[in-house]
């Protein structure tokens, strides 16, 4: 529920471009800044939530930050100016960003391992639905009640779901481990997953994975994660551009290169969106059974070459939606993946760290991508660079980050292995 809150709440700002232009009476382009500033809120706020998180609880952060954002959003409401909006989602934009690691981090201790990657793909469709959402919710409320009317909407759903949060939504378990083996609420979430278990109030609880040391930002580096911990960056950076690149300047690349009507590409972008979409039903899955660095290699490697089919087809033939499904599929649903990746990467004591900072990282191609992409439009480029460049190429050097990242794994875990086998 809370995902489906902060996508709604992130992505809303494009369905509203055409009625603020008309009520701030400016153009579209002057509307530039309000993204800038909230996607550098998003980017500044993820480096700051992380350690704050594995400080004092995922739970904790996730009801305040809720309230927040949702009280920031309501605020924009009041604004009469361009710079006024820009200001206020800036501030929004940082507590956006403290929803998708907390709900990475609390989803992924809470469930099995063997399905681990399924349940956060799952988690993280509420935010891609949410996102999705917007333009019907905006098409609903706004030709009746205003622009407002998407704020009013945006800033009182978040705070109504921190009241059920603070409820009904439980501290993380392995949160509660890490920070104190004697904590009364253990016992009481354990008999929660299973009633039969017998527990006296006595015991003291471990957790069967490495001891993080060190302050949380160093400690990504500490005891042999540096190299995982700046390709899974990679990873994130070149994912994040691509999808930032798909969401400012798909629709027009459909057009620029093949005249089509705006109701086709409009068409052509939706399902590439709903592929993704779908493609989040089953790639946890399949991360669950084979690993989620080999399998993603693989998926980025098909997205870089349904791409660059894209560059060299007629995109006016009906295979243009084979082609786009799966760019969609694999970028998509690949940043899914990534997320259950950084989640499983960490041990308890930094993992909403890990992945707040990777999140963080990938910021910076939200603001790559979409340079890029202005770019090639302004320079008329023709359609294979002009896919190849922004798209193909960021997915290939994902793809080959992952690859690294298995072949770093596999003598790990046999030294792992021939340990234990000494002990």
């Amino acid at each position: 529920m809370i995902m489906f809150a902060d996508g709604y709440d992130v992505l809303v700002m494009g369905f509203l471009v055409p009625s603020l232009a008309k009520a701030f009476h400016v153009a579209p382009a002057a509307l530039t800044l309000v993204f800038l500033l909230q996607a550098a809120g998003l980017t500044i706020g993820t480096y700051v939530v992380g350690p704050i998180a594995d400080r004092i609880g995922r739970r904790r952060v996730l009801v305040v930050a809720a309230v927040l954002f949702g009280l920031a959003t309501l605020a924009a409401v009041l604004a009469t100016s361009v710079l006024q909006l820009a200001l206020l989602r800036f501030v929004g934009g940082f507590f956006f960003s403290a929803a998708i690691p907390n709900a990475i981090a609390l989803t992924s201790e809470f469930s099995p391992s063997r399905l681990r990657g399924t349940m956060i793909n799952l988690m993280f469709m509420g935010y891609v639905a949410g996102g999705a959402a917007g333009g019907a919710i905006v098409a609903l409320l706004v030709h009746n009640y205003g622009w407002q009317s998407a704020f009013w909407f945006g800033g009182l759903a978040p705070i109504a779901m921190a009241i059920v949060m603070w409820a009904r939504l439980p501290e993380s378990i392995r949160y509660c481990v890490s920070r104190d083996n004697r904590d009364p609420r253990i016992p009481a979430l354990l008999r929660k997953i299973d009633p039969s278990i017998q527990l006296d109030g006595t015991e003291r609880f471990v957790l069967g994975e490495p001891v993080a040391t060190g302050v949380a930002v160093a400690a990504l580096f500490r005891d042999g994660r540096a190299g995982r911990t700046l390709l899974l960056w990679l990873g994130y950076l070149a994912n994040l551009m691509v999808i930032s690149m798909g969401g400012s300047f798909f629709l027009a690349y459909l057009r620029n290169f093949s005249g089509m009507s705006l109701e086709r590409a409009a068409g052509i972008s939706s399902f590439y969106s709903i592929a993704g979409i779908v493609a989040m039903l089953f790639i946890g899955w399949f991360i669950d059974r084979f690993g989620a660095p080999r399998l993603l290699a693989i998926t980025y490697l098909i997205a870089a070459i349904s791409v660059t089919t894209l560059g060299l087809m007629d995109l006016t033939s009906a295979w243009v939606y084979f082609a786009v499904f799966w760019m969609g599929a694999c970028v998509v649903g690949g940043q899914g993946g990534l997320h259950a990746l950084g989640a499983s990467l960490y041990p308890t004591r930094v993992r909403a760290t890990g992945v707040a900072w990777a999140f963080g990282l990938g910021g910076v191609g939200r603001f790559i991508g979409p340079a890029i992409g202005g770019l090639v439009l302004h320079r008329h480029w023709s359609a294979l660079p002009a896919f190849i460049v922004p798209f193909a190429i960021p997915m290939l050097i994902a793809s080959l980050a992952m690859l690294v990242m298995v072949l770093i794994a596999a003598p790990q875990a046999e030294e792992k292995a021939s340990a234990a086998a000494t002990h």
